[in-house]
């Protein structure tokens, strides 16, 4: 048996050529959306289906539904043989309970807010000013105050953070600490439930917007991890948690100009131990113009987030300075994020 599954770019395009295939990018953005949307990779979890069976179960238009497989299937996502379809590597991870899933990452991505603002990115870059403020009038933070977009991001950063967490645990010792103080923007329970139950005498705590925290609550009742986990709702930039031997700020500094950063950060330092650590989990802005997720990242934040960038080594360890603290090592992981370790100066 033959599948159509076609991954390969041919090689030595025609500039103009090569071009317009990254152009095709976007297209591409909105199949896999569609695909997430319609669930089709749960509904092949258990072996081939046929178009029709698909479409019955999606309830969609089989000739149309047939038109967006094959064009994913030409992608390398699902493959085709005579008109039935199943999962190809790729398209496994768009399952909702696998690990490492970015189901809920494409669904979150893909909605039309979001969409609306990559569509004005030319105003971001004239004016150095958020889109999504220019479009919505009111900021990227109280947009998410509404429970069902705070559940919709709780969703979506759970499958981004869960491979970063496990990096984390990877890649640093919480074996001698007491307390831990994770704390998000709109984030999940992702890393404090991975720390916890990789450390079962380990306390921790979970920091974050009051809608955010409800929508974080029924992941961490069925963590099974009894009473070691505290959920605290506020606002970061205001107070933070005190006691704690470690903070970790997961894709969080990212979000703030440096004037709130360092507020943030000012705010660990009055809260931490005396000897507390401080661990930034984010990623690093290489020099020069070779290829690096982050910088695409880096437009999310231009484009959302009220100053917020993806910054350089030395422009943590200024920021880290600025705020009192001294980087004492910086940890690369098997991700594109990187820890930053800090302690008071």
């Amino acid at each position: 048996m033959t599948t159509t599954t076609n991954t390969a770019m041919p090689p030595d395009l025609p500039p103009q050529v090569a071009m317009m295939q990254m152009l095709g990018g976007l297209r591409v953005a909105r199949l896999i959306y569609a695909a997430a949307e319609l669930g089709i990779a749960d509904l092949l979890a258990d072996g081939s289906k046929s178009i029709d069976e698909l479409a019955q179960a999606t309830d969609t238009h089989a000739p149309s539904l047939y038109r967006l497989m094959r064009s994913l299937a030409s992608v390398g996502i699902f493959s085709e043989y005579e008109r039935c379809f199943s999962l190809t590597p790729l398209a496994e991870f768009l399952q909702s309970d696998t690990p490492d899933s970015v189901r809920a990452a494409v669904k979150f991505f893909g909605q039309d807010w979001h969409w609306n603002v990559w569509e004005n990115l030319h105003y971001s870059v004239q004016t150095g000013k958020p889109a999504f403020e220019h479009l919505y009038k009111q900021g990227l933070f109280e947009y998410y105050q509404d429970p069902e977009v705070a559940r919709v991001s709780s969703e979506s950063k759970a499958s981004i953070s869960q491979r970063a967490a496990q990096s984390l645990l990877a890649n640093y010792d919480f074996s001698s600490m007491h307390k831990v103080v994770d704390i998000g923007i709109y984030a999940s329970a992702s890393t404090i439930v991975a720390l916890l139950q990789a450390n079962p005498t380990l306390q921790g705590v979970l920091f974050d917007f009051p809608s955010a925290i409800a929508a974080a609550t029924p992941a961490i009742e069925s963590a099974q991890i009894g009473d070691r986990a505290q959920l605290v709702g506020g606002n970061c930039l205001d107070a933070v948690p005190s006691g704690g031997d470690a903070y970790i700020l997961m894709f969080v500094v990212h979000n703030w100009d440096d004037d709130r950063a360092v507020q943030l950060l000012k705010n660990c330092r009055e809260a931490m131990t005396a000897d507390g650590k401080l661990l930034i989990v984010e990623m690093i802005m290489p020099p020069g113009n070779a290829p690096f997720v982050g910088k695409l990242i880096d437009l999310e934040s231009l484009l959302t987030t009220p100053g917020g960038y993806e910054r350089t080594e030395a422009q943590y360890r200024s920021l880290l300075e600025a705020a009192g603290f001294k980087v004492t090592r910086i940890i690369p992981t098997q991700t594109a994020n990187s820890i930053i370790e800090a302690v008071r100066a």
